[in-house]
């Protein structure tokens, strides 16, 4: 791909991000008081759920960010896919991002990381509201 190709692609991608980030519809999740759920990004198939949840700072499901990012304090949000397993009280991590407090990208990640137990106060409540709007046809 010569330089021109990759400068076309990149703007794509960029305009392609900023359409999708302005289509999000951030809720706080009940109970967390400083997470929030994209309710605009629910998809379910049969007892999975997949969203997106934001966090202040670095999200708990995140183990291997600090090494990504640099200075300590220059992350000032986390947005994480997530896919829970209603069935099972499972989580796993899709695909995540970190933002310094200007917007600006600090790392992105798509590589789909291990199922663990849904465990802490926060993801519970994360795990129960994207059960329960699953359940209710999308509704927080």
């Amino acid at each position: 791909m010569d330089r021109r190709s990759f400068a076309r692609a990149a703007a794509a991608c960029m305009v392609f991000a900023a359409a999708s980030a302005s289509a999000a519809s951030w809720r706080p999740v009940p109970g967390a008081s400083e997470l929030d759920i994209d309710v605009a990004s629910f998809q379910q198939e049969r007892t999975r759920v997949s969203a997106w949840l934001r966090w202040p700072g670095r999200s708990p499901l995140l183990v291997d960010v600090a090494a990504q990012v640099g200075p300590a304090g220059r992350l000032h949000r986390t947005a994480v896919r997530t896919e829970f397993d209603c069935a099972r009280r499972t989580v796993r991590v899709l695909a995540a991002q970190g933002f310094d407090r200007g917007g600006a990208p600090l790392f992105m990640a798509s590589v789909p990381g291990p199922v663990r137990a849904v465990a802490g106060a926060d993801l519970s409540w994360a795990y129960e509201a994207a059960c329960e709007a699953a359940r209710s046809a999308g509704r927080l």
